[in-house]
């Protein structure tokens, strides 16, 4: 989970000061005199034991700093411990920052506050997954399972438990129990999952999949370019093609479409178009040392020896011990 659901509690900043005088916590944690974060932590230190300031910075720090979100949530909840958004909070960002023992504590804390809250248990259970607590979470999946609206979650975490235990079976059966009940309200990770699993498999069914995950987030290509990725494993090219176009219309500046779309036009030993796309993927990603190898590759195979020799030499750059660069770019310099 990235960026966090549960909290209703408005942001507001408490004032609107920009102190010039730091105190040397600034220098240990400088994310908390970021702009945005500043006037809470001036708040902060006029009113240290304010839950609702620490709260508030919390929020503003989760996606970038969790673990300075995290002592802030637990220092509300320590000094408000009736308030389960405090504990659920710090259990959010401990898992964020790999502290399992200490998101179960937290969750176990906050559910307690609101035993009925059922989203409580489900991030419960996922925190008890990642500490390997597998009977405890399957137990909690179990509970959430007997509730309709929550069905979807339940199986969820026993396709996450069966997958911890190497059983990609079972975790095929219990993604498709949850994603074929809740459809589009289906867990847009737990369905590109799915995808996956199905794909590895060559099981046709995870095109289905990759489609739903597309019709849930419209702004994503990732499952567009699996859909491609798919279909090029199975030798349909030109299927293959058509998605990985579609994922350039709606991603233009990710690389790995066009990278993609330049190994096909590669393999049919078509270079100039693959050529083409090999460039624009190196004008997407101009750090990636594979792009660089490729292009010159094809500039090697139009008859452009000194651009294929700085292209392999970029290759070399941005990938220190890429051997087929290096051997390559021997042979060419002979």
């Amino acid at each position: 989970m990235k960026y966090l659901a549960l909290f209703s509690l408005p942001i507001l900043f408490a004032c609107n000061s920009s102190s010039t005088e730091h105190s040397a916590e600034a220098s240990a944690d400088s994310a908390l005199y970021a702009p945005m974060i500043q006037p809470l932590t001036d708040s902060l230190n006029k009113f240290p034991d304010n839950a609702d300031l620490h709260f508030r910075r919390a929020l503003l720090l989760f996606n970038t700093d969790p673990a300075l979100a995290q002592k802030d949530f637990e220092k509300a909840a320590n000094l408000k411990p009736t308030v389960p958004d405090y504990w659920a909070g710090a259990g959010e960002a401990a898992i964020l920052t790999g502290k399992y023992k200490e998101a179960v504590a937290n969750f176990q804390k906050a559910q307690h506050l609101a035993p009925k809250y059922a989203y409580l248990q489900y991030r419960l259970a996922t925190a008890l997954i990642e500490d390997k607590q597998y009977k405890r979470a399957d137990s909690l999946a179990s509970k959430l399972a007997n509730d309709p609206a929550n069905h979807d979650k339940a199986y969820y975490l026993k396709a996450k438990i069966a997958e911890e235990n190497k059983d990609t079976t079972l975790a095929i059966q219990h993604l498709r129990t949850a994603i074929d009940q809740a459809g589009l309200q289906s867990d847009y990770d737990a369905v590109m999952e799915l995808g996956d699993l199905l794909a590895e498999r060559h099981v046709p069914a995870a095109l289905q999949y990759y489609t739903l995950a597309a019709r849930m987030d419209s702004t994503n290509d990732d499952a567009v370019f699996a859909i491609g990725k798919f279909y090029e494993q199975e030798g349909k090219l030109a299927e293959a093609m058509t998605a990985f176009k579609s994922a350039i219309n709606i991603d233009p500046e990710d690389g790995d479409n066009y990278f993609a779309l330049g190994k096909l036009y590669f393999k049919q030993q078509e270079w100039q178009p693959a050529y083409n796309y090999f460039n624009m993927a190196c004008k997407s990603a101009p750090a990636e040392g594979e792009f660089y190898y490729y292009r010159a590759r094809c500039n090697e195979k139009l008859g452009r020896k000194q651009q294929a020799i700085d292209d392999y030499s970029k290759a070399i750059t941005f990938k220190k011990d890429y051997k087929e660069a290096k051997e390559a770019l021997a042979n060419i310099q002979k």
